[in-house]
């Protein structure tokens, strides 16, 4: 059996957006299941034809979204039907690769009628998903991939890539279920040899102990260089990568683990760092598992509302071919923050559109033009302004801070620009509905990315390693 999810696309019309949108959520809830829906997926900036036929390509299942508008509009999703039924081509007889579902009762395209349909309709989608889930589930066992939860196997949840929530839950809710620490924990520290940047040359080297946690091997190696002079490496191999999103790679670096040329794995490249002689590769193993699993679920939490964790690391290390995604990281922040914006606040006219707040936060969403740019100003006020832990979240997204924003009685807020920017097509005639769609997102899953993040730090700290610093 294979350790990584299902890749399935969602074909469909920009009209079809709010069944497609409930649909997308009821898959992704699935943990074996990784669905690719373009505005989640897509970045401002990016070539959507290229990504779009990229993903169509990489993908497992095609789940063709079927409507009275869309059988019937010209346009994008004609091309991406055809683009799947190229692709189907090159499938062996029988291969469950398109589902065309209906989401309104109408007559499926010629092309698409030698496939069996599901129906989607408004008053019968629990009944149909399951149906959807059927096929898709044959689909996953006929490539030999996980499709049981550790609720149903014992399994440790470590083993499971992904830690999506269930149709019937919601952040709120998973947020009092998982009773997460806030408080970062102290940082242990290393005695690490010193003047020893290579983990892998000494006149002598041992393997001492491995395991393995979510798609990761791990090897202690001992290494002498003396009769009394000893150094202990822990080396990482990943094992397996997903169609798109954080990596094991990537989750490694931010821990600090460099790429090395390895002599204890099988690849001859590894991810090593120093650990001391009394480290418990058991224990860590558990703990990376479960660490990353928050890191990936506040990555996936973040995006949503308009925040791109860096990728430094990417899927070169399965593919050297493949290029590392900090170009594209952090689209918002890079590209446009701290340039046009200026201070976020000083502009020619200011208005003020929204608020919101959790627990935490409170946000406030604004509107500024200047003589060269106009746009949105995402603004965040801490309700605990000391509170060092949310803190150190804000450092790592690398949020602006402005001492007396007008919008929070002159107090200090952290603030994110986003220029506003109008496309050349008819998929994306300007990104509005981007920036209020990640706006209001932010009172449901910022607060609750920012306390994965520090639960996630807090399960590799005591073993020495940190990506949150106060």
């Amino acid at each position: 059996m294979t350790n990584r999810p299902l890749h399935v696309f969602l074909c469909h019309s920009s009209n079809d957006k709010p069944a497609v949108r409930e649909l997308y959520q009821k898959l992704r809830a699935e943990p074996w299941i990784q669905p690719w829906l373009d505005e989640e997926e897509l970045y401002p900036g990016q070539d959507w034809n290229m990504e779009i036929e990229k993903a169509i390509e990489a993908t497992d299942a095609i789940i063709v979204c079927l409507s009275k508008n869309s059988i019937t509009k010209e346009g994008y999703v004609q091309k991406e039907i055809k683009t799947a039924l190229d692709f189907s081509d090159y499938k062996p007889d029988g291969t469950v690769f398109i589902i065309p579902v209906r989401l309104e009762d109408c007559k499926p395209p010629s092309r698409l009628s030698k496939w069996q349909y599901a129906d989607y309709f408004e008053e019968n989608r629990e009944q149909a998903f399951q149906r959807l889930f059927t096929s898709l589930k044959h689909r996953a066992d006929t490539m030999g991939l996980k499709t049981v939860s550790p609720a149903s196997t014992g399994q440790d949840s470590n083993s499971i890539a992904s830690s999506n929530l269930r149709p019937s839950q919601t952040y709120e809710t998973e947020l009092k279920q998982l009773n997460l620490p806030k408080k970062l924990q102290e940082v242990k520290k290393f005695n690490a040899p010193k003047n020893r940047p290579d983990h892998h040359t000494a006149l002598a080297s041992e393997q001492i102990s491995v395991a393995a946690s979510n798609g990761v091997k791990f090897v202690v190696g001992k290494l002498q260089w003396g009769k009394d002079n000893f150094g202990y490496s822990l080396h990482a191999e990943p094992t397996s990568s997903t169609l798109s999103g954080m990596q094991t790679t990537d989750f490694l670096s931010y821990l600090g683990f460099k790429k090395e040329a390895c002599q204890f794995v099988a690849p001859k490249v590894c991810y090593t760092t120093w650990i001391d002689s009394n480290f418990d590769l058991r224990e860590f193993s558990e703990n990376f598992g479960e660490a990353f699993v928050n890191f990936k679920e506040a990555y996936k939490l973040l995006r949503n509302c308009g925040h791109e964790l860096d990728q430094p690391e990417g899927w070169e290390y399965f593919n050297p071919s493949v290029a590392r995604r900090d170009s594209n990281s952090r689209f918002f922040s890079r590209l446009i923050k701290g340039l046009s914006g200026g201070d976020g606040h000083n502009a020619n006219r200011v208005e003020n559109m929204k608020q919101s707040e959790d627990d935490d936060f409170i946000y406030r969403l604004s509107w500024i033009e200047k003589a060269d740019t106009e746009g949105w100003v995402f603004h965040y006020r801490l309700k605990k302004p000391n509170d060092q832990e949310l803190l150190s979240v804000i450092k790592l997204l690398e949020l602006e801070a402005f001492d007396e924003c007008p919008l929070f009685e002159f107090e200090q807020c952290f603030w994110l620009f986003i220029e506003y920017q109008t496309k050349g097509n008819d998929v994306f005639e300007g990104n509005a509905e981007f920036a209020h769609r990640y706006y209001d997102s932010h009172a449901k899953n910022f607060s609750l990315a920012a306390k994965k993040l520090i639960q996630a730090n807090n399960l590799m700290s005591k073993f020495g390693f940190s990506f949150l610093k106060i």
